[in-house]
């Protein structure tokens, strides 16, 4: 089932997901979503999905690991990149 909605664009080009889908796709504050822009017309919005974060849910409900050991992971791979991180 498609939902539609009508939103206006703030003067900083901002928008506001509706909290109904925010919920339903289990969107938070801390969330990122990646956008797309399609053919020059379309833009499309997608929940940011974890690397570890699979189709069958396995991981629904817990978070394999905290932002602290997140940011602990990638200054490890990639210690040039995170140096500004802190």
């Amino acid at each position: 089932m498609t939902e539609k909605v009508i939103q206006k664009v703030s003067s900083n080009g901002r928008i506001v997901i509706p909290k109904d889908w925010r919920d339903k796709l289990a969107i938070k504050d801390t969330s990122e979503v990646e956008m797309e822009l399609e053919n020059d017309k379309t833009i499309i919005i997608r929940k940011k999905i974890h690397p570890l974060e699979i189709e069958d849910n396995l991981f629904e409900g817990i978070n394999p690991f905290t932002e602290e050991e997140l940011k602990e992971a990638k200054r490890s791979l990639f210690p040039k990149e995170n140096q500004s991180d802190d």
